[in-house]
């Protein structure tokens, strides 16, 4: 039996291979992010406040959708990431806002072992100049639990160019 995670990685992974399949040249775009903000922890084992960073990319299709990776920490936790990801406007060079929403995938891992989480969340990348603008974005990185899901949320913002 495969565990929810691995079934939703592994979906995410197949759509985001499929979108991106038809992309020749000019069609791919690519998009870097370094973030930064406050996290926090929720679930069998109370609630805690943290700090947060990370850093990841975009290879999108069209400037609309296609596959991320992303690396950081939550405290002493390191998360690595790849998730599918939508543009609901073109991140592309004419608009200014480009909100967008994302899940996938996540391994964490401390000095105390690792784990498998999917993650979701959304935001906006907002263009102050053709090729360098800010992200702002809340996402929820969730691990099921025999003793009660877990919740490790982020709310970040920070500077993306493409």
């Amino acid at each position: 039996m495969h565990s929810p995670v691995l079934v939703h990685a592994r979906m995410t992974l197949l759509a985001s291979l499929i979108v991106l399949g038809g992309a020749r040249g000019a069609e791919a775009q690519g998009l870097g992010y370094g973030v930064g903000g406050l996290a926090g922890v929720s679930g069998f084992f109370a609630s805690a406040a943290a700090g947060h960073v990370a850093g990841g990319g975009e290879a999108l299709f069209r400037g609309r959708a296609g596959i991320g990776g992303e690396a950081g920490l939550i405290n002493n936790l390191t998360l690595g990431s790849v998730s599918g990801v939508v543009h609901l406007v073109p991140s592309r060079a004419g608009h200014r806002l480009s909100p967008f929403v994302t899940t996938g995938w996540t391994r964490m891992s401390s000095g105390e072992g690792s784990f498998d989480a999917w993650n979701a969340g959304g935001g906006v990348d907002v263009w102050t100049r053709d090729r360098v603008g800010f992200r702002l974005e809340l996402r929820d990185h969730v691990r099921p639990d025999t003793r009660g899901t877990v919740h490790y949320w982020t709310i970040r913002g920070g500077i993306a160019f493409r």
